[in-house]
Parts: structure tokens; C-alpha cells; sequence
């Protein structure tokens, strides 16, 4: 069960658990169905026992790290492969074999190599699997030996193939350990596609033209592909898909992911076998619907006769001639794929015959059901394993932890070059960070950058720049321009009283200090929220500005002023500046001098 399925299914009781304690009560559920991560390092020589005694002739090695026999010893590969699987391979699958390797996700990491065929209906075919410690030539040597070891002896006369990515060492690998087997990694079936394919490529980068002409055109151009296999496959995506099918088993200690690949494994051949069981075509449904594609396509064409068996095909602005007897065309795909192409198809469907007599037997129903003819049997759950006091090593250590800090990646990390898949959506938006205004960030992450100007508004150059910070540390935002908020020292200083606290000053200041308020009309509509820090300046700065009109209207031509007496009274005030001189003009933006 999800996460999710499980928050669901406990809302139907009332409970309404965390995510983390979801988290915990299904980390505690699946270790006491499962077992732990390192204990089950410790079961692996008792399972190993039992698959062989439950299915003979199966293979299961386990390579330990014991550089001495005072250490224990510590777990550090696995391959497992079952005899069902290669007897079915042998049997009935085409020699044609991908390889591919996976990251798991478990406590303690490790990679997932896989082989994988395919069958007659194109359905993947599991071969073997192992976990090793990382994706390496090493490890991969070490994979392809015992995978020959188990599958081979290969003869010579068998045109065996093998898909790779060409990636950490997995080519070297098996061109040493599997010298006789080719490797595909161009999608033109004749010589002439592929050379004109590659003058395009010239033309448009001469680098890539040579980097491809140094690779043998046996290795990645279908052309030159050995026409016994009957397979055209020039991609790595079908061992893509079974890493995709065992994702769920990825995350689970080593034991419970070798039991359960087994289990999917002979589920797998079983329902398999079944299904062929019902089907009364002579081919497998995927070639059956895939000749029907091809005769379709066949319409396009015009046939001119030759003989019997010889025709000439025009396909557009190119003719291919076609021997059905031999059952080639000049297009190539005939012979590769072991189905007819749409040029044979045209002739064959002329000649009022059927294609799937043209079909090669490797997709015939009987080749089918050889495949999957045989089984994997059951192991006993664990609970239920005797004693096997005997079984040695008793004791097996886990290998040493290699996941990194902080929560690991469940997805894989795409490439520069990669979609992203249709359950992800890019934002359509950039993040904007609401403290400092920047782009490619948000609050939480921002890293103390200056505020960002306010619309509308032009900052002079002795106005101070808002900042965010306690009360009374630094510079006061009181909303009067050039203000400096001091406290009492050693001397007559005015003492200013300020909601936003003070601002200890180190120098020491005459008694007479020229004292100039200055603030706007535009204070006394304060609309801050009540309490702030202006919440009591616009009251204070309206008072006074009344106070000024008042006196102004008494005497018109004298200049307000309060001559300061020798122990300095305590001034009500938001900002103070001092001022060796001052000029007092009276109207609602002004600036008022007065001497204290």
C-alpha cells in the first residue's frame, strides 16, 4: 500500500495519522513481514540451499568480501538464474538478448543487472539477474561468467546478438567474456539508405560522420545485421521496460527482491503458457496484427511481374525487386525480420496466398508455447524454512552503507536530452522571492539580499532604504527622510523618546545642539495598523504641526524658536537631525526649524 492508500483506509476508522507517522508505522509493518535490510544479508546461504533443492539445475552464486578467515564475511554480489529460463531460451527464443543495469533503492543501495530475450510474440523473456555493488567492468565480467557459465556453451554457428548501452564497461565486458557474440547499438534496411542517411550526416557535422564511420557498420546499421536472427531491433528500450515492470521490488531488502523477482518470474511463464494455450491463429497476435499493418501498406505500391516468383515493386520514386521464393527483397527488411515487407506482401497477396505462410517459424504458436512449456517452482516462505544448521556461511554481513545524506531520488535523474514524463509538468512560471523581489528563488531560500525599490517610488540619496530587522537596531523607518534616533550620554543631549527602541551613540554632543524636526503633511494619514511603530508619530507630528500653524498665525513674521535652558528637557520626537544652521518656512510640505 501507498502512503496515500494508507491515510485513506485508516480516515474510514476516524484516525487521521501524520505523513511522517505513516511513514514510521509502515517502515515498522514491512520489517516484521519482511525482515530488515541487514538481517536479510544473513538468509541469503539458506535461501540459496532451498532454490536449489526446489528447482534443479537452477543456478544461485553469491560472492563474498572476506579478505580473511578471522572476518566475517560481507555480502557483495548475487546472480540468480532458473533452469526454466533457459531451457525456454534455448527452446524457443530467438538469440537476441539485451542487457541493462538499474540503481536500487534499498538501505543499502547496489545496482540491478539484468538479461533479458524476447519471445515469439515480442514479449520480454527474463534470463537471469544479479546485484552487484556498482555498474563496472568488473562487475559486468563477473556477470557474463557465469551467465555463459549457465547458457553456454554458445557454438560458434549460432548468430548470437547482444543489445547494449555501450556505458560503464558493459561492451568490454562481454567482447571478452563473450567473444563470439555481436553487438548492435541505423534504421536502413539496404546499403543505399545508409549511405545516403550518412552523406546527410556529413554535411551537417563531419565529427559525427567520422565517430560513426569508425564503429563496424555490423555493430549498428541494420544492413549489415545477420539475417538468421529475425530480429530488427536497433534500441535498448525493451530491457528499459523490465526495469520498469520490477520497479516496486527495487526498494526492498535483498531477499525479499530475489524472492519476489522469482515469484513475478513464475507467475509470468505460467499465465503465459495459458494464454497460448487459447490461441487458434498459427501465429502469435502481435505478428498476426502486424501483417495486417503491412498489407495496408502494401496498397501504396505497384507490382509488375517478372515470373511466377520475381516481381518488380515500386514503392514511390524506388523500385525493389522481390524473390518469394527465396523470400528476400532489395529493401532488406524481409530477410532480417523473418516477415514479409510490404513489397513481398503486394506480391504475395496477388498471388491470392497467405502471408503467414511467408512468416518465419520463430513466431509460429508451437515456438510459443516451447518457451513458456516449462516451470519455476514455489520456495517455502521463510517462517516455514527447517533448521539447515549446516548451511555455511552462518553469519553474513551487509556491505558497507553508500547512500548520501538527505532523502534519496526515487526517479531516476534524466538526461539534458530527455522529455520529461507525462506525469511531470514544468512550470510555466518563474519563482519570484517575495523579500528581496529576485527571480529563480523564494523566501525560504533567499539568502539576505537588499529589498527590492517599491514601485512608484524614488529614493534620494540622503533618504534611508527600508529595511527589514528588530526595533531600534540601526536605522529607524519612522517615515521621516534623514532621521538618526540617539540616546542619553555623557552630556546635555536631547533624549528622544521612539517606540522602535534607540540607537546608543559614542560620541559626546554639546549641550546647545541645533535641532532641526523635519517631516510632511503626508504623516498625519498614517495608515499603519495600530500599536506599530508610527503608530503614535502621526499623532505627535499632527499636534505639532497645528501647534506651528497656530503660532504662525499669531505672529506672522517671527520665526518659532525655544531658546534651551542649561539641563536639556526630555522631547517627544520621531526624527532629529542636527543642523548648523537652519531656515523655518511655513506651509503643509515644509520643513520647521526649532531650537530646543
Amino acid at each position: 500500500m501507498t502512503s496515500k492508500g494508507v491515510k485513506a483506509e485508516m480516515q474510514k476508522h476516524g484516525v487521521l495519522p501524520s505523513r511522517m507517522q505513516i511513514y514510521r508505522a509502515k517502515k515498522k509493518a514491512l520489517e516484521q513481514i519482511e525482515g530488515s535490510h541487514s538481517e536479510a544479508y544473513g538468509r541469503l546461504p539458506k535461501y540459496a540451499e532451498l532454490l536449489r533443492i526446489n528447482n534443479p539445475g537452477s543456478i544461485m552464486k553469491i560472492h563474498y568480501d572476506r579478505p580473511n578467515l578471522l572476518m566475517e564475511p560481507k555480502f557483495l554480489r548475487l546472480f540468480i538464474s532458473f533452469k526454466a529460463q533457459r531451457d525456454g531460451f534455448l527452446a524457443g527464443c530467438r538469440p537476441f538478448i539485451g542487457f541493462d543495469g538499474c540503481h536500487l533503492k534499498g538501505a543499502f543501495g547496489g545496482i540491478l543487472l539484468t538479461a533479458v530475450a524476447l519471445d515469439g510474440n515480442n514479449s520480454l523473456f527474463p534470463l537471469a539477474f544479479a546485484v552487484v555493488e556498482c555498474e563496472n567492468k568488473e562487475a559486468w565480467s563477473w556477470f557474463f561468467y557465469y551467465f555463459q557459465d549457465f547458457f553456454g556453451p554458445f557454438p560458434n554457428n549460432i548468430p548470437l546478438t547482444f543489445m547494449s548501452d555501450r556505458q560503464k564497461g558493459l561492451n568490454l565486458a562481454y567482447e571478452e567474456q563473450v567473444p563470439q557474440a555481436a553487438a548492435r547499438y541505423s534504421k536502413s534496411y539496404d546499403l543505399i539508405g545508409h549511405n545516403e542517411a550518412m552523406e546527410k550526416i556529413k554535411n551537417i557535422n563531419i565529427d559525427a560522420w567520422r565517430y560513426l564511420a569508425n564503429i563496424p557498420k555490423c555493430n549498428w546499421a541494420r544492413h549489415a545485421f545477420s539475417v538468421e536472427i529475425k530480429c530488427d531491433h536497433v534500441t535498448n528500450n525493451f530491457t528499459e521496460s523490465f526495469n520498469a515492470w520490477v520497479g516496486e521490488l527495487r526498494g526492498k531488502n535483498i531477499l525479499a527482491l530475489a524472492d519476489g523477482l522469482r515469484q513475478k518470474f513464475m507467475k509470468k511463464l505460467h499465465k503465459r503458457y495459458q494464454k497460448g494455450c487459447t490461441w487458434t491463429s498459427r501465429l502469435t497476435p502481435h505478428v498476426t496484427g502486424k501483417l495486417k499493418d503491412i498489407a495496408s501498406e502494401s496498397r501504396k505500391c505497384s507490382l509488375t511481374m517478372a515470373s511466377e516468383n520475381t516481381f518488380e515493386v515500386a514503392d514511390v520514386d524506388k523500385s525493389y525487386i522481390v524473390k518469394l521464393h527465396e523470400r528476400t527483397c532489395e529493401c532488406g527488411a524481409f530477410q532480417l525480420t523473418g516477415i514479409p515487407c510490404k513489397h513481398a506482401a503486394l506480391g504475395v497477396i496477388y498471388r491470392r496466398e497467405k502471408l503467414e505462410s511467408y512468416c518465419d517459424a520463430a513466431f509460429s504458436r508451437d515456438q510459443y508455447l516451447k518457451t513458456y512449456a516449462f516451470m519455476i517452482n514455489p520456495i517455502p516462505h521463510m517462517n516455514r524454512w527447517p533448521p539447515m544448521e549446516d548451511v555455511t556461511p552462518a553469519v553474513v554481513l551487509p556491505p558497507p552503507l553508500r547512500r548520501r545524506a538527505g532523502r534519496p531520488r526515487r526517479n531516476r535523474r534524466r538526461a539534458p536530452d530527455e522529455g520529461a514524463p507525462a506525469s511531470q509538468h514544468k512550470r510555466s512560471i518563474s519563482f519570484r522571492c517575495s523579500k528581496c523581489g529576485a527571480f529563480g528563488h523564494n523566501r525560504r531560500t533567499c539568502q539576505g539580499a537588499p529589498v527590492a525599490e517599491k514601485r512608484g517610488s524614488s529614493t534620494s540619496a540622503n533618504q534611508v532604504v527600508e529595511r527589514r530587522g528588530r526595533p531600534g537596531r540601526g536605522i529607524a523607518n519612522t517615515g521621516l527622510a534623514g532621521s538618526v534616533l540617539w540616546e542619553h550620554a555623557q552630556g546635555n543631549v536631547p533624549v528622544i523618546v521612539s517606540s522602535q527602541g534607540s540607537n546608543g551613540s559614542t560620541q559626546n554632543q554639546t549641550t546647545g545642539a541645533n535641532v532641526q524636526l523635519t517631516h510632511s503633511a503626508s504623516t498625519s494619514t498614517n495608515t499603519r495598523k495600530r500599536g506599530g511603530p508610527n503608530a503614535w508619530v502621526g499623532t505627535t507630528v499632527a499636534n505639532n504641526n497645528k501647534r506651528a500653524r497656530r503660532n504662525a498665525a499669531l505672529n506672522p513674521h517671527q520665526t518659532p524658536a525655544v531658546t534651551a535652558s542649561a539641563t536639556a528637557p526630555t522631547v517627544t520626537a520621531s526624527s532629529i537631525s542636527t543642523s548648523a544652521t537652519t531656515t523655518g518656512t511655513h506651509n503643509d510640505n515644509s520643513s520647521i526649524s526649532m531650537w530646543f
